[in-house]
């Protein structure tokens, strides 16, 4: 065994245990690029020491006519020469109705989310694994960054999670939909140049998708135009830079979560569908950032539309319990009234 094979498949079991992989059935999400056939050829190569039951799924999304057929065949062919059962699916993404609002990145996101979600459950797999790797996670931090972002988006991706599912043209706009496998990232703490030197060791050819060079894309331009800039001009450790920013969150954020989970089971009343009561005195005595986040795991227990919230919004709720009288709109759309030391939320159906 190759010493970049033998690295490489270490930290796959790593992952594998991070994400409890062993003695499961698990889904493989495979485009046909290198991430994610390195992803099932090392849990291929590992599946009788870890007692993994191996399935495959690909989606031809139908974006580049001929050769997104041929990586569907491929895939297939793959699986097939290694006994790997392998679910294909078809679906247009320039034809789905959330292209307007989502765009092609959001709309392609949502439908293979979908897909996968639906073939797991169907196969009845304990988790979908992903294949990314610790370069996505510097680009997934780096992008909440450019976009604005909290102390849970400066996390990054998890290792495992579980789909919520947002349909914003659907009767019940931004309601959220939980079950089925979770999602699972084995190789996210694995260094992109490790996975392709693998490959190469392996002597095993890969997919190149041709819109992966496409800047018209925001990822693509952050992975080929802004990093680049950034190492070369700034910082050449700029990705261990954010990965470390990732992990400081995501130590931070866990302390911050567990006291604001006892803040919402100490101040919440009455819970419903479509309204909640709570106590604002012990809301009034803590900080906003701890009120606010609250508020963020009230909203995901009641399947509200987080996505419609911005900061913005989630400040409005801090200073309404910091009042003594007062109501106020917010999106989903969310009724808020404060009368005398209770706080009364209802969200009207759509």
């Amino acid at each position: 065994m190759g010493s970049a094979t033998s690295e490489f498949l270490s930290a796959l079991r790593a992952g594998c245990e991070t994400c409890h992989l062993a003695r499961t059935r698990v889904l493989v999400a495979v485009s046909g690029g290198a991430d994610s056939v390195a992803l099932l050829l090392g849990l291929w190569l590992l599946h009788e020491e870890l007692q993994i039951d191996l399935h495959a799924a690909h989606l031809n999304h139908q974006l580049r006519g001929g050769e997104s057929d041929a990586d569907a065949a491929w895939v297939e062919d793959f699986c097939r020469s290694r006994a790997i059962p392998c679910h294909v699916g078809t679906e247009s993404i320039t034809e789905a109705p959330q292209l307007a609002k989502l765009g092609l990145e959001g709309t392609a996101r949502l439908v293979r989310r979908r897909f996968l979600q639906r073939v797991g459950a169907e196969q009845h797999c304990a988790g979908i694994a992903v294949a990314h790797t610790a370069d996505d996670q510097a680009e997934t931090i780096l992008h909440h960054i450019i976009r604005g972002t909290g102390l849970a988006g400066l996390r990054g991706m998890h290792a495992d999670e579980v789909l919520a599912e947002v349909d914003p043209l659907g009767t019940d706009a931004g309601s959220v939909r939980h079950g089925g496998p979770p999602l699972i990232r084995p190789l996210l703490h694995v260094e992109r140049q490790l996975l392709v030197r693998f490959l190469t060791e392996q002597n095993q050819s890969y997919r190149t998708d041709s819109t992966n060079a496409d800047t018209t894309l925001t990822r693509n331009r952050i992975r080929h135009k802004l990093l680049p800039l950034l190492a070369g001009e700034f910082n050449p450790q700029i990705q261990q830079a954010l990965l470390r920013l990732g992990q400081q969150a995501q130590e931070i954020y866990a302390d911050e979560l567990l006291l604001a989970e006892g803040l919402l089971r100490e101040v919440l009343i009455e819970t419903a569908p479509s309204h909640c009561r709570l106590r604002c005195g012990p809301l009034r005595e803590q900080p906003p950032q701890r009120v606010r986040e609250c508020f963020v795991l009230l909203w995901r227990q009641l399947g509200w539309p987080r996505r419609l919230m911005g900061f913005a919004d989630w400040q409005r709720l801090v200073e309404v319990v910091a009042s003594e009288s007062s109501t106020i709109m917010l999106p989903g759309p969310v009724t808020v009234q404060r009368r005398d030391s209770l706080l009364m939320l209802t969200r009207e159906s759509r």
